[in-house]
Formats: C-alpha cells, structure tokens, sequence
C-alpha cells in the first residue's frame, strides 16, 4: 500500500469514528451544542474515502473545531426554508443573497458536476440524449448536438443505478460520489464540467457562529474578514478563491 493510501484509510478510519449519526464528537471539548449545518451531500464514512484531497481537509478541518457539528441531509430547495425557520444554523451553498441576516466564511470546498455515461456509449453521436438530473438542480448548458431530454431523479443512488441499467444515455453527478458507487461499466464523458461549484458556510448571523467561523477559517489559513453593512445588517466576506 502506498503512502498515500495509507494516509487516506488513516484519515477515512478516523474521521468515521467521529461522523455517528452526522455528529462530530471532538475529544475532550467542552460540552456544547453542535453547529447544524444542512447538505445535500451525505458527508459519511465512505465519502471520505472517494473524496478528493482538498474536499476531506475542508471536512476534516470542520470535524477539529472546538464546537462540534452536526450534518443534516436536506434538499438544496429547501436551504431557505430551513435557516428562516431556524431548523439549522447553517447550509453549505453558494449564493449568500438566498439567505437574510447571514454572513459567510471564506474558505470553499470546490465541486464540478460532469456528464457521466455507459463505457462504449459515444453522447456526441446521439440524436437524442436522455440525461438523468438531481431534481433541485438547474438544467445546465450541455455542450452536445443531440437534443436533451432530462429526467428528474431523487438521488445520485438511483441516477446510477438507472444508468447502469441502460435507461439513461447520461448522468449528471460528481466524481467522488460516482467513485463510491463503484460501478465498472460507468466513465466520465470527455467533455468539461457542465455545473462547477464552490459551496462555502452560509450561516446565521449570530456572535456564536461568527466566533465558530472565524476560528474556522483561521483552521483553513484563510483570513476571515467580515466587513458589516450597517444597510442590511449583513456581514459580507470576500471570494478569495
């Protein structure tokens, strides 16, 4: 086994012994409540181990604050509803203007969605090109002649097997969860990414979630600048990446 691979089962060991029903549990930190942030990304055990390099430090990083957090699975749909009803503390999204009185760390964990199809299937030669989609998310710019027909999925779960099965010509997904599924006959299109997105914390504004932030970012060596805007009562932090 090569370093690396033994520095990944490390890392995947450890951090499933903390990621129990969503909850990180941090040795000897104060008892605390933990910081609720809602995904649509299942952040487990066996995402870990498919997981890119940059994407398991940004989550390892989170799992080693003195607050631990919790992960709640929820549909990207729904992120507003959640945080205005104050059903969690935080999301993992993009667009801070979704969201009222809410500030937003500056460190990003960087996903690119592709199209995935079946080893030997040729997208570009199809007159017609049936893709399956998750269905909170928009319809991107597919970079194919053939005409699209998309097909709202549940989940990256059905999309694959869907696939695997021969009833879609594509799928819409990322690679770290197309690896967990581990599915021989599947391979990424040639083609660049037709979604790509850097998902940061969009939280309430609140003095306890600023201090977890902040501490946060300084984890990640990124400066938190949360400049106010007396206007609207937001903190706005600049895109670094």
């Amino acid at each position: 086994m090569s370093a690396k691979n033994k520095v990944t089962k490390k890392l995947a060991g450890l951090l499933g012994a903390v990621l129990c029903t969503g909850l990180f549990v941090i040795p000897g930190a104060k008892a605390q409540e933990p910081v609720r942030i809602a995904s649509n990304i299942v952040f487990d055990e066996t995402w870990i181990k498919h997981a890119r390099g940059d994407q398991r430090d940004f989550i390892a990083t989170l799992g080693k604050q003195k607050r631990p957090i919790s992960f709640q699975v929820v549909p990207y749909n729904r992120f507003p509803e959640v945080m205005g009803n104050n059903q969690t503390d935080c999301v993992m999204a993009s667009k801070i203007d979704d969201f009222e009185d809410s500030f937003a760390a500056q460190s990003r964990i960087r996903f690119e969605l592709r199209l995935f199809n079946r080893i030997g299937v040729e997208l570009k030669a199809l007159p017609f090109v049936e893709i399956g989609i998750l269905a909170n998310l928009p319809r991107p710019k597919v970079p194919l002649d053939g005409e699209i027909l998309w097909h709202d999925l549940r989940n990256l779960e059905q999309a694959v097997g869907l696939l695997d099965a021969g009833r879609l010509d594509a799928i819409i997904g990322d690679d770290t969860n197309i690896r967990i599924y581990g599915k021989v006959g599947i391979e990424q299109a040639d083609l660049p990414p037709v979604i790509v997105v850097n998902l940061k914390l969009i939280c309430r504004d609140t003095e306890p979630l600023r201090e977890f932030v902040s501490d946060f970012d300084s984890s990640m060596g990124v400066s938190s600048s949360l400049d106010f805007l007396p206007k609207d009562g937001r903190y706005r932090s600049e895109n670094v990446w």
